[in-house]
């Protein structure tokens, strides 16, 4: 059943009321209450929203169906191949050899994370061939360490070769059934640190230099703005993860390893817990956190990252102040043969690891500031973990994140025209579908999608297996149709999550904001800046497709959040990236 009213709110303290870049505004907008007044007084009674009821969860034969992993994961032609130097990915007598490799070290769209595709070009253009005869071709394709651990796991990923931030990964995959064989410990070095802001330390007081338990001694007690980055995607975040845990079974002061014993335990729990309540913001994975970070150098006091971009990091105006407190396993980039690697394939890559290790390669990344990580004191670096410990951690992490508060996301959805260009719409009905199993059951979830005016499909409201079946009947009958007011739904997003907050000031508040078009009508950006300021809402935008980015941009720097980028082909596991991390 649909109903079509104007929101509520009238035109309160006209008196009040002045232009503000051909919008209205209240005199002034100054903190929350100022700017829930001005949204419900002014911008809600300008919107016309349809409010439509789900239909009853027992209709639904497609509901809560689980698909297999790797249905839920991006193709590998998602991400391209790089390295080639020019060369014809199939020329005749070459010897194809693909290594997939963390993105701090293979990304070629930036200089200073490009260093392994740097170290393959040179390698091709030696010319050297597999005692077959066949030219050596090798091939680098960029996946996050975790995703790809996840689609090794899955079988939709085959590589001759795997080269992660961390053997952390190797030993996860061992744990899910897939033994790799590894062929060098480490291409280059480089290591997990929190980056501390030194102003923030000395404003505590504290003198000397900061340990691993300072840093968090003081994020427990709410006196450090900290960043975070997901444990089954991000490499340092999987260390700090089992540093921190490894750290509150009280290990430090003992030396022992961490047991599933000392999970389950109820000293372990809270600790956890309390941080989780201390972190300002957690995103997929620290490259999007230190980004955020760049565009707000006063919105962090530390963030986890590797030591690699710390150093870049620190030489950049306004974080000159910056110091690392390093933790945790090396970051050494081992490279892995995997079950499927031919003998031949093997010889590759192990003269490709001499190449890369060889003096000369090895001043290239040095150069590009690898090689450097300080040592890590004992009382910061725990021994070795297998991977079932690895996953049992992961896995009480997504329990657990939220911290005992409660977290509220609005789903926002664009249904413009254009969404049914590029299978845009049903790669999002997918994984809007597929992503739901990562929410936390209690949160609160709604949703709500826009074309030429925003229709509430599902209320705020805490998530179970019936609401689950309920939001996934309202996303299945989506249709792409009209144009873009954009701003429309984000303010009755942002409403319903003001409100909520005026009840549970305690919670947590997300906007998951999805669009392929430029706002075409309805509200501005400028419309809605004084509320974005105000609102205590974590706004994520994605885009996904011919955005006007400087907008979106305008919109995660106002609520010190990244803009992500969204394909077809990437979408499924993007959403479930940020509901596994935010819900």
């Amino acid at each position: 059943m649909k109903t079509r009213a104007l929101l509520p709110g009238g035109l309160a303290a006209i008196s009040l009321l002045a232009t503000c870049g051909g919008c209205l505004s209240l005199l002034p907008v100054t903190d929350f209450e100022s700017a829930l007044r001005h949204l419900e007084g002014d911008l809600l009674p300008r919107i016309q929203i349809d409010n439509s009821e789900p239909r009853p969860a027992g209709t639904l034969a497609m509901a809560g169906a689980a698909l297999p992993l790797a249905e839920r994961l991006p193709p590998p032609e998602a991400y391209p191949l790089q390295g080639i130097a020019g060369r014809g990915a199939t020329a005749g007598g070459s010897l194809p050899v693909e290594i997939v490799s963390s993105v701090e070290k293979a990304d070629a769209a930036r200089p200073d994370r490009r260093w392994l595709v740097q170290v393959a070009e040179r390698f091709n253009q030696r010319g050297e061939r597999s005692d077959g005869g066949r030219r050596i071709e090798v091939r680098i394709r960029t996946i996050p360490s975790g995703l790809a651990a996840q689609m090794l796991a899955a079988g939709t990923l085959r590589p001759a070769g795997y080269s992660p931030a961390s053997e952390q990964w190797l030993e996860l995959l061992r744990q899910q059934g897939v033994p790799t064989r590894r062929l060098r410990a480490r291409l280059v070095g480089n290591g997990s640190v929190i980056a501390l802001r030194n102003q923030a330390w000395r404003r505590l007081g504290a003198h000397g230099s900061p340990t691993f338990a300072g840093v968090v001694d003081q994020a427990l007690a709410g006196r450090l703005r900290m960043g975070y980055c997901n444990p089954y995607i991000c490499s340092p975040g999987l260390d700090f993860l089992h540093t921190l845990l490894w750290l509150s079974a009280g290990h430090s002061r003992d030396g022992k390893a961490l047991t599933a014993a000392d999970l389950q335990s109820d000293g372990v729990s809270r600790s956890f817990a309390l941080f989780q309540q201390s972190l300002t913001s957690t995103a997929p994975t620290y490259l999007e956190m230190v980004e955020t970070w760049r565009r707000n150098p006063s919105g962090f006091d530390a963030m986890v990252m590797a030591h690699q971009t710390y150093l870049r990091l620190k030489r950049e105006p306004g974080f000159g102040d910056l110091q690392a407190v390093p933790f945790g396993s090396p970051q050494d980039s081992p490279l892995a043969a995997l079950p499927w690697t031919t003998a031949e394939q093997r010889q590759a890559l192990e003269r490709f690891a001499a190449f890369a290790t060889s003096p000369a390669m090895q001043e290239l990344a040095r150069q590009a500031d690898y090689s450097q990580a300080p040592p890590v004191p004992p009382e910061a670096r725990p021994p070795r973990a297998d991977g079932d410990l690895l996953s049992q951690a992961q896995r009480q992490w997504k329990r657990r994140k939220d911290g005992r508060r409660t977290v509220y996301m609005q789903l926002v959805i664009d249904r413009s025209g254009s969404m049914q260009e590029h299978g845009r719409m049903q790669q999002l009905k997918k994984a809007v579908s597929l992503a739901t199993a990562a929410i936390n059951p209690g949160n609160q979830v709604g949703l709500i999608s826009f074309s030429d005016h925003p229709q509430r499909h599902l209320a705020l409201q805490p998530y179970d297996n019936n609401v689950r079946n309920r939001l996934l009947a309202a996303v299945s009958e989506l249709q792409p149709d009209g144009p873009t007011a954009l701003y429309d739904g984000l303010a009755v997003a942002m409403a319903d999550l003001m409100r909520a907050r005026r009840r549970d000031p305690s919670g947590r508040f997300v906007v998951l904001l999805l669009t392929d078009g430029n706002r075409t009508e309805g509200l501005a950006l400028n419309d809605l800046k004084p509320v974005l300021r105000h609102s205590a809402i974590t706004v994520l935008p994605i885009a996904y497709g011919e955005v006007n980015q400087g907008e979106l941009s305008d919109i995660a720097a106002i609520r010190e959040g990244a803009v992500y980028q969204g394909t077809p082909e990437r979408i499924v596991p993007l959403i479930n990236d940020l509901l596994q991390t935010n819900l």
